[in-house]
């Protein structure tokens, strides 16, 4: 739980190839409950994915099929 009492539903996701689209994310870890966001990062000069991903979720629920 953050600090502000709102808990952090966002996944880190790194380590993915260039050619990762947002729609291919979407697809994978819908399966897992409504995903409300994918984030993938762009460099600042060459406007290329950096090679990670954020994939938020409205809850905590989805968390649970996730092991570290």
């Amino acid at each position: 739980m953050s600090r502000y009492g709102i808990p952090n539903t966002s996944l880190y996701i790194r380590n993915l190839p260039m050619q990762t689209r947002e729609e291919e994310l979407r697809g994978m870890f819908s399966k897992y409950g409504h995903v409300r966001d994918v984030y993938i990062p762009l460099d600042y000069y060459t406007r290329r994915p950096r090679g990670f991903a954020y994939i938020e979720y409205p809850s905590e629920t989805p968390f649970r099929h996730f092991t570290l």
